[in-house]
C-alpha cells in the first residue's frame, strides 16, 4: 500500500481532466492504470460528472490517508479509500456506481495519489480549483438536495461538497 504519512495539498496533487469519446471510458482508464502501475504510481480515475475540482480530490485524499493511518479504512488501497470519500459514500459499491468511469463518460478526472511522477499525456488538461463547476444540476446529480442548496449562498456551494467528503468519517461508524 502507498505511503500514507503525508497528505498532499490541492496544489501538490497532480490532477487532470481528459475529454473522451462516449464508449471509450474503460479502454482509456485501463491505459491510464497500466501506465501508472508501470511507474509505481497510484492513481484514481473518475467520471468527471461528479468531481468538483482539486480541493474535492485533495480533501478526499486527506481523509482517506487519515483513515488508513488510524486503521479505520474500509478498503485495501488508497485509491479505493479516496473513492469512498470523493463520493461522499459509506459503501464501496455505491461509491463505485456514483464515481466510476462508464461507457457514458465523456470527461475523466485522473488524480495521482502518490508522490511518484505521472506525466500528463496528450489531451490531459490540469484540473484546477477554477475548473470546478458548482452548477445546481451537477450538485443535484452528486446527491446534494435542494434543502442543502438553500442553506448556503451560491458562492459557498463548493463547501457542500467538502462537507459531504468529511461526513464519510461519521457515516462509516
Amino acid at each position: 500500500m502507498a505511503d500514507v504519512q503525508e497528505t498532499p495539498s490541492s496544489s501538490e496533487l497532480s490532477v487532470w481532466r481528459l475529454e473522451i469519446k462516449r464508449g471509450r471510458g474503460d479502454d482509456v482508464m485501463q491505459e491510464v492504470l497500466r501506465d501508472a502501475a508501470a511507474k509505481g504510481a497510484e492513481v484514481l480515475v473518475l467520471d468527471g460528472r461528479n468531481v468538483f475540482g482539486t480541493e474535492h480530490i485533495a480533501s478526499a485524499t486527506f481523509h482517506a490517508r487519515k483513515a488508513i493511518r488510524e486503521g479505520r479504512n474500509a478498503s485495501d488501497s488508497l485509491a479505493m479509500e479516496t473513492l469512498l470519500y470523493a463520493a461522499g459514500e459509506r459503501q464501496l459499491s455505491t461509491a463505485i456506481d456514483k464515481m466510476s468511469v462508464t461507457e457514458d463518460t465523456t470527461e475523466m478526472v485522473i488524480a495521482c495519489l502518490t508522490d511518484h511522477a505521472l506525466s500528463a499525456k496528450e489531451g490531459w488538461v490540469p484540473y484546477t480549483a477554477t475548473s470546478a463547476s458548482t452548477e445546481t444540476e451537477k450538485l443535484k446529480n452528486y446527491g446534494i438536495a435542494d434543502e442543502e442548496l438553500e442553506t448556503v449562498l451560491p458562492e459557498r456551494r463548493y463547501d457542500l461538497i467538502l462537507e459531504r467528503v468529511a461526513t464519510v468519517d461519521l457515516i462509516k461508524k
